[in-house]
């Protein structure tokens, strides 16, 4: 079975998985607190990060091509499950923040607002 991305899709994945990638140093603090259970874990995701890097998206800039995934279909399952659920606690966390720029842009308005009229009333010195 052959899975394919588009070059966009290949930049968004490369880019949430660099990201990823900078807390490395979660497999070396679940060492030094002795929780094997969780730097196997930690391991096992980083490895399937750079398994997918390496034999497919590469570590340069996207081109326009597509990307055909030749990684094991186990890596990629985990891979794009754990993707899929950052980008879920993002989207809820983006929407979280839209909704408090709504109000403090609402309350900017009814601020520029009553300024305007008090100021109009209060006529020109």
């Amino acid at each position: 079975m052959s899975v394919k991305i588009t070059a966009a899709e290949r930049d968004a994945l490369f880019e949430q998985i660099h990201a990823r990638l900078s807390g490395i140093d979660e497999v070396w603090l679940a060492v030094e607190a002795e929780d094997w259970e969780r730097a196997g874990q930690i391991g096992r995701d980083f490895s399937d990060y750079l398994r997918l890097i390496v034999d497919d998206l590469g570590w340069d800039e996207s081109s326009s091509k597509t990307f055909e995934l030749t990684t094991a279909p186990d890596v990629l399952r985990r891979v794009f499950t754990l993707m899929q659920k950052r980008a879920e606690e993002r989207r809820k966390v983006e929407e979280g923040e839209r909704a408090d720029l709504s109000e403090r842009e609402e309350r900017t308005s009814r601020l520029m607002e009553a300024c305007r009229r008090v100021l109009g009333e209060l006529g020109g010195d």
